[in-house]
């Protein structure tokens, strides 16, 4: 009797791995139809927004045997919006005689609204204010920043800020990133004001020179424009932009400091244009592991021939590979040629050492010049992935899990720019130069960044260096 039932157990359990088999082939050689997509856990974001981001949509046919692999592909696409910080995908029915599938995905937003105590360096770099001032605090600018990047639940953007001390200043952005029904075109508007007591009048030896009037403004700055993107795919962005400048130099400044900072003017009131376009297919934009990230720009500013006159032709390309689970490298390129061969005023002539565009070994510098173009090679190994619980001791419910990785880094950088005015006094311009350095990088949540780096250049400087991204 005993035999007997072991025996139909046995076969009831063939048979079920049999029918296991049988539906599983089925499954992975059927492609079925998106019939909705539906979205939970969403309290501001409208849903339009994230399913814009998806790799496909309602009414498209897909595999099911790569199903978990477009799952994967399409979280990290929505993570990379920064409105959610978890995305969980799966199939809440599959009607196979009909070849439909209904896809929910379970969203939780992120802390939207970012306001924070604004600090800003004189030479717009930490490493600099470390070394070459001295940690002075005379010499760092202070206020208040607030950031909202959903607005309305449409993904708009709105940025204003106020700071005091060695620089003055104001700003408001805004920007609509979906204005007409297929959700392809963005606008937004930027307005800026400065006043600078403290001014980089010249740079000697590679380091900027400062001035400083306790009495008057040395520079004033105004700006406002607009800005115009078109999407037409997931992957793709053109943008234009159209802004107007107007800039204000004081005279000991003007003729008496630098008579080359704005080519002898006291005023500049001037335009800018610029039209550019941009594709991206990076897996995760604030550390990616795979894909492409390529920017090329035509800017023309200015148009009198006598006040200022420049036409640059950039491209930006970063190329992200993964040879494993813990080995992958990124490869970066910066070039820019001005096609004005015009003189320059001094305080336009910035090339390397500015906004975040600098060579390894390097960082305490700044070359400037007409043209640039700048090669970077970075190599990664995680070595740490965990994630942290921190329970109640975080206030932010949805940051209450940190996830941290750490990357052992080495690279190598190549750099040249060619300076045709101001090179005498700079003689790091118009050579080529290589910076190499080992550090670690760490990445908190999904886009915190703070890296540690140790480099040498080929001056045999080395340096100890720290560069922090806080994703916003």
């Amino acid at each position: 009797m005993a035999i007997r039932f072991i025996h139909k157990f046995v076969i009831r359990i063939l048979l079920g791995l049999l029918i296991w088999v049988i539906t599983c082939g089925k499954v992975s050689a059927q492609k079925v139809r998106v019939e909705d997509i539906s979205i939970e856990g969403l309290r501001r974001t409208r849903s339009y927004i994230l399913e814009r981001e998806l790799s496909f949509k309602k009414g498209d046919s897909i595999d099911l045997k790569n199903i978990t692999a477009l799952f994967a592909f399409n979280e990290k696409r929505l993570l990379n919006t920064n409105l959610v910080v978890e995305a969980k995908f799966n199939i809440t029915q599959l009607d196979l005689d009909r070849s439909k599938v209904f896809i929910g995905i379970r969203a939780r937003e992120g802390l939207y609204l970012y306001p924070a105590p604004l600090l800003e360096f004189l030479d717009n770099d930490f490493n600099k204010w470390w070394r070459n001032y001295n940690r002075s605090f005379k010499t760092l600018s202070y206020g208040l920043y607030a950031k909202h990047i959903n607005l309305t639940g449409n993904g708009d953007e709105i940025t204003v800020y106020g700071q005091a001390g060695f620089t003055r200043k104001v700003s408001l952005e805004y920007e609509y990133p979906y204005l007409n029904r297929s959700n392809t075109i963005g606008v937004g508007i930027t307005a800026f004001y400065a006043a600078n007591k403290e001014v980089a009048f010249k740079t000697s030896g590679n380091y900027l020179q400062f001035r400083r009037d306790f009495d008057d403004d040395l520079l004033q700055r105004v700006k406002y424009g607009l800005r115009f993107t078109y999407r037409p795919g997931i992957y793709s962005r053109h943008y234009l932009l159209v802004n107007f400048y107007h800039f204000r130099a004081s005279d000991s400044l003007a003729y008496f400091y630098n008579e080359n900072f704005f080519n002898g003017k006291k005023r500049l009131d001037f335009p800018e244009f610029e039209y550019a376009f941009r594709f991206d297919n990076r897996d995760i934009i604030p550390y990616a592991m795979k894909g492409w990230d390529v920017l090329t720009y035509l800017n023309k500013t200015g148009l009198k021939k006598d006040d200022l006159h420049v036409l640059f032709l950039g491209l930006q390309a970063s190329k992200y590979q993964s040879y494993n689970e813990r080995l992958s490298s990124e490869s970066q390129v910066f070039l820019r040629y001005n096609l004005d061969r015009g003189k320059v005023p001094y305080y336009f002539n910035k090339a390397i050492g500015y906004d975040d565009i600098f060579a390894r070994g390097y960082e305490y510098f700044v070359i400037d010049g007409q043209d640039y173009f700048l090669i970077k090679n970075h190599l990664r190994f995680l070595f740490f992935d965990r994630s942290f619980d921190l329970g109640r001791a975080m206030i932010l419910r949805a940051y209450r899990v940190m996830p941290v990785k750490v990357f052992l880094t080495a690279g190598i950088d190549v750099a040249r720019v060619q300076d045709n005015y101001y090179y005498e006094d700079n003689y790091l311009a118009n050579k080529f130069q290589t910076g190499y350095g080992l550090g670690l990088d760490f990445l908190f949540y999904y886009n915190k960044l703070l890296r540690f780096e140790v480099s040498r250049n080929n001056h045999g400087m080395t340096g100890f260096y720290i560069h922090f991204d806080a994703g916003l």
